[in-house]
């Protein structure tokens, strides 16, 4: 499995947030980036069926001085990786998408797609992730009050499945998908509780507008997403981005569908890094209750 270049990561990231143009630019870049570090500024822009000043601002809006140092980090993003990232073109017969596999494909296919596609969600976001803020989260768990935890759809089944691990750990954890307990969560929590929202695409409006709440009473607030520059990562203090299944874009629009999983796989495991490192810093009393209802569940398997 091809390790997916850094760079190409970051533009991912970006991407929900890209004008029209701009995503052209990133759909050519992320499927040729080989051809890319060898192309000058004109053959991009023609490539991409764009103007010149369109893959300046596209450079620039990347954080990069101009298109040669864009080219440059490209470069060696590539020298990291093992191999040059590839997306298939979308047959028109396609009506149904989840990691690349389709109606035209046999059982044994349709599962390695979807077990290579959760893989390389989880290669791509540990290649990113900052550890020094999965610390600094962590340190402010252990002190705090209340941890909440906000996430509507599948993203409530993330946040459901951080609030079970710290819960266990003795720390008193609550998760809302309801926007009336959103909402009264966020305006009763203050500068002792760590709020946590989770949002695929950073969108979800009741996590947005309840992080935000919440960062106005004071509180440590997380952000999980998959989208930067997404309203969820704007209201956060404190972000982690983890990868999305960018080849299910593609699909989407009247005649496509998608569906949204890996992403999910993603930041369960996340929540699950923060939770070990919580577990591994706290003392021996809280380890001790924790071991305390390992055994009294064990009294209820069969």
């Amino acid at each position: 499995m091809p390790e997916t270049p850094l760079v190409v990561l970051c533009i991912k990231n970006k991407y929900q947030q890209m004008n029209p143009a701009m995503k052209q630019i990133a759909d050519y870049i992320i499927s040729n980036p080989n051809r890319v570090i060898y192309m000058g500024i004109s053959e991009l822009a023609a490539a991409s069926s764009v103007s010149i000043a369109s893959v300046t601002r596209f450079v620039k809006q990347a954080g990069y001085r101009n298109f040669k140092s864009f080219q440059l980090e490209l470069a060696g993003s590539l020298t990291e990786s093992i191999g040059p990232v590839s997306s298939d073109s979308p047959s028109s017969k396609i009506t149904f998408e989840y990691g690349g596999a389709s109606e035209r494909d046999t059982t044994e296919e349709v599962c390695r797609k979807v077990f290579s596609s959760n893989q390389q969600m989880l290669s791509d976001t540990i290649k990113a992730l900052d550890f020094s803020l999965v610390e600094i989260v962590s340190q402010r768990i252990i002190k705090a009050r209340n941890v909440i935890f906000l996430g509507c759809g599948r993203s409530h089944i993330t946040a459901e499945s951080g609030r079970t691990r710290l819960y266990r750990l003795g720390i008193p954890s609550f998760c809302y998908s309801d926007v009336h307990e959103q909402i009264v969560a966020a305006t009763m929590c203050d500068k002792q509780d760590v709020v946590i929202g989770i949002s695929n695409y950073g969108r979800t409006a009741s996590v947005v507008n309840c992080l935000k709440l919440a960062r106005e009473r004071g509180a440590f607030t997380v952000g999980i997403t998959s989208a930067e520059g997404s309203p969820l990562a704007q209201a956060a203090e404190y972000l982690f981005l983890t990868a999305y299944n960018y080849a299910n874009l593609e699909y989407r629009g009247r005649d496509h569908s998608y569906e949204p999983a890996c992403e999910n796989i993603t930041q369960i495991v996340l929540l699950d890094c923060i939770y070990m490192n919580v577990a591994l810093h706290m003392d021996k009393n809280c380890l001790d209750r924790f071991y305390e209802t390992v055994r009294e569940l064990e009294k209820e398997r069969i």
